[in-house]
């Protein structure tokens, strides 16, 4: 279908894939397969992704837009909503209204299909365009730490780093000190496993709080989500409960290049909460990383156990370092603003619109 601009635009299918690829990996200077758009767009068990696509004046693809859908519990009842994924723009098609043109179309055809919002944790490169075409900032999520090793928290310090690092051996000596002190006894309790199965449902369904909003977990989307996805760098590990009941709780983790990123996790209790977090962190410890990360928003409940646990953040948090906002765009006029309190939304680092959490 036509636009009434200087390009065209059309409906993204699946042997378009490929050409969304090339064209992924051209803007954000990745190196991607085919696969990760395959797995992505159409094998989502929530539904496949609303795509379009823009069209220079010789038919050639020059943009790409995709809205993911979500299955959601608000206030308990499922609804779903829908994530911004891949906005991009190829570099000589740039300043034609290329970017704002997709999320319309996309955003209208997406309300559409009786989907009220659409929601993202917004990069850098795109987060003006966002806020100039009907997309509302209405939180930030920090990065918390746990550090193992003082190198890269200095690093951050920047000019400063050079005089920092002479602190770096004494205060390494007290990290492992620490971490000693509170990893090396007694036995993990975390057990990891290569798939979910129904066993889960319990535990998901005991997580969703009965006001707010959170993304619905089950077996098949935590599977496409965590295990299934190309990159394979998450770990999915669950703690026990008591038999032979469910578990009480499940994580799942990266340990790539230094870094523990805590991605998801749902915890039965405040005893089961606190037990995860532990383990976390003593799995980084034992895997030698050089520190451990969480991305949170302050009224998350994990929140002040991470606190509690010796983990910290920045004082002075720089955007897309160490806060990244969380945008919506209503898609239907029947939205409502209710769900633009970002105290409403129970979201991990997961949650993102990313196929894992490392660079």
């Amino acid at each position: 279908m036509s636009s009434a601009r200087a390009w065209t635009w059309r409906e993204a299918g699946p042997h378009d894939r490929d050409a969304q690829c090339q064209l992924f990996n051209t803007c954000f200077r990745k190196q991607k397969g085919v696969d990760t758009f395959v797995w992505k767009y159409e094998r989502n068990p929530h539904g496949p992704a609303v795509g379009r696509l823009a069209l220079d004046a010789a038919g050639r693809i020059v943009g790409a837009y995709s809205y993911v859908p979500r299955r959601f519990r608000r206030d308990g009842q499922r609804i779903v909503l829908a994530q911004a994924s891949d906005a991009m723009v190829a570099p000589e098609a740039r300043r034609q209204g290329i970017f704002t043109g997709l999320d319309d179309i996309v955003c209208e055809a997406t309300g559409a299909l009786g989907v009220p919002l659409a929601f993202a944790y917004s990069g850098r490169l795109s987060y003006t365009g966002f806020l100039g075409n009907g997309w509302k900032d209405i939180g930030r999520a920090s990065v918390w730490r746990y550090r193992y090793r003082s190198e890269r928290g200095l690093l951050r310090l920047g000019r400063i780093a050079p005089l920092a690092t002479l602190l770096a051996g004494p205060q390494d000596a007290l990290f492992a000190r620490r971490d000693r002190r509170r990893f090396a006894a007694g036995e993990l309790r975390l057990q990891r496993i290569g798939r979910f199965d129904d066993g889960i449902t319990p535990l998901c369904e005991a997580c969703v709080p009965a006001r707010g909003l959170v993304g619905e977990r089950d077996a098949a989307w935590l599977n496409w989500r965590y295990v299934d996805n190309p990159s394979r760098r998450q770990e999915c590990y669950l703690l026990p409960g008591k038999a032979p009941g469910p578990p009480a709780g499940l994580l799942v983790a990266e340990f790539v290049d230094g870094n523990a990123f805590l991605v998801d996790h749902l915890a039965a209790d405040e005893g089961a909460r606190e037990a995860l977090l532990h383990d976390f962190a003593r799995l980084g410890w034992q895997r030698g990383m050089h520190e451990a990360t969480a991305l949170l928003f302050d009224h998350h409940p994990s929140v002040s156990l991470l606190a509690r646990q010796g983990w910290t953040r920045p004082l002075h948090r720089k955007l897309f370092r160490d806060i990244f906002p969380f945008i919506v765009r209503p898609c239907r006029a029947d939205a409502g603003a209710a769900d633009e309190d970002i105290r409403r939304w129970l979201l991990a680092d997961g949650d993102r619109d990313a196929e894992h959490m490392s660079a």
